[in-house]
């Protein structure tokens, strides 16, 4: 029994990769470098300023050092970055060796002749039905998981996103004014009712910018999945390989000279494989609702009682996105196994039943990425939140206890005072009208 064998070229290309991650990045690079350059400049010009106008005063002095500093140090990093662009591009070279994992091959066993009996032709029956459902329902759904393991769409090309984002956004940006009036309420009156202060300095910032990501939220989602799509074609450049579903659908062309054990692990994986391809549904009906819904999370972000909401939104939205990434780099690895199947099959052929084990195998790694990436990524945060909250209860206690301090030290002055009175006024007896004049020693 011949199988199609599959072509599978594993040989690493990192300069096309290079190149290929090198259109997207090195525009990006060169107007955020010319970005921070102007920044630089006003940093600079206003640092000037306030060291001329400081008048001798050291904490004007030292602040308008600071920010001369700081501006410095920023240009720095950002012309460091682009230097290290440049300067990795052509580090890495291809390993020469094709070595891969050879997989074994599962022989299947003859069964024995059929005697004609009842068993017999319910077998046949079961067979013949399972045959009809691969053949019938395993391309379709593999040509579907193609599809979306591609490339992640972007959200402003499709008229309907766009549009939708467009009305939540007028939307949005009248809340904002409401928004920023009960803030401004919240900073004027925290004082007076106790609330959580608010620092109105590092506010006004605060507002400026969610405004300008509210009316800009559906293109940096864009700039953000076409770095991911970018990641992908690098890597794909790079790796060149036979895709793993074209390999799944030679190997289930076969399966009409397999026998009842192999047509169940076939059907095993079709199943998957339409859980899946509802995942990947979600997975795009969802970066769509977040695209469409992002200014009202970056409002809320503006809130301070939904700070956290919006933060964790913002993380979920990323794994969302990058996961695909992920998803490519797993299906890579996969194909290097169907390599090392063939290798290790003296047909040079890919074995069906195994082939079909690595795709259940593959398959479950998929649609277990998404919830471990953001198990990792909540994880950290939580870890995070918890030393904050223990820097937090420290400084408290630390504040209360100087508190206590100061009141018993108060206190104690008090005591002295009044003691020493009445040393006097005891000392007296019953003269209590006698004034007590101190001599001054000589």
């Amino acid at each position: 029994m011949g199988f199609l064998s599959v072509s599978l070229l594993a040989t690493a290309d990192v300069a096309a990769s290079t190149a290929s991650i090198a259109s997207f990045v090195n525009p990006m690079v060169t107007t955020l470098s010319v970005i921070a350059s102007l920044i630089f400049t006003g940093f600079l010009v206003n640092g000037g300023i306030q060291m001329m106008t400081s008048s001798g005063n050291p904490e004007k002095l030292d602040h308008a050092k600071t920010v001369i500093r700081n501006a410095l140090i920023g240009l720095v990093v950002v012309l460091a970055a682009a230097t290290f662009t440049s300067i990795l591009t052509n580090t890495y070279k291809s390993s020469g060796q094709t070595t891969t994992t050879i997989m074994p091959v599962m022989v299947q066993i003859k069964p024995a002749e059929p005697s004609g009996s009842l068993v017999d032709v319910l077998i046949d029956a079961v067979t013949g039905l399972l045959n009809n459902i691969i053949q019938t329902a395993a391309k379709p759904f593999i040509d579907a998981l193609s599809y979306f393991t591609h490339a992640t769409p972007l959200m402003a090309t499709n008229s309907s996103v766009f549009n939708l984002w467009l009305i939540i956004l007028a939307i949005a940006d009248g809340l904002f004014v409401l928004v920023v009036i009960l803030l401004g309420f919240h900073v004027m009156s925290f004082a007076t009712f106790g609330m959580e202060e608010l620092d109105f300095r590092h506010l006004i910032p605060r507002i400026i910018l969610v405004f300008l990501l509210m009316n800009s939220s559906i293109f940096i989602i864009d700039g953000i999945i076409g770095l991911s799509n970018a990641m992908i074609n690098a890597l794909q450049a790079g790796f060149p390989t036979a895709s793993v579903w074209d390999s799944l659908s030679v190997v289930a062309a076969t399966s009409k000279d397999l026998k009842l054990a192999a047509l169940l692990v076939f059907i095993v994986f079709i199943v998957l494989t339409v859980i899946l391809l509802v995942y990947y549904v979600m997975r795009l009906v969802t970066l769509f609702v977040g695209a469409v819904l992002a200014p009202v999370v970056l409002l809320l972000w503006l809130i301070p009682s939904f700070k956290d909401f919006a933060t964790n939104a913002f993380k979920t939205y990323l794994t969302a996105i990058f996961v695909l990434f992920v998803h490519v780099v797993i299906m890579a690895m996969a194909s290097s196994i169907f390599l090392g199947m063939i290798i290790g099959n003296p047909n040079q052929t890919l074995d069906p039943v195994m082939s079909m084990v690595v795709g259940v195998a593959t398959i479950l790694a998929l649609l277990k990425t998404q919830g471990m990436i953001a198990s990792l990524i909540f994880a950290g945060s939580g870890a995070r939140m918890a030393r904050k909250l223990g820097g937090q209860f420290m400084n408290g206690l630390g504040y209360i206890g100087g508190k206590m301090k100061s009141g018993q030290s108060g206190s104690t002055g008090g005591r002295s005072s009044s003691g020493s009175v009445n040393t006097g006024s005891g000392h007296s007896g019953s003269n209590k009208g006698v004034k007590v004049e101190r001599v001054p020693a000589k």
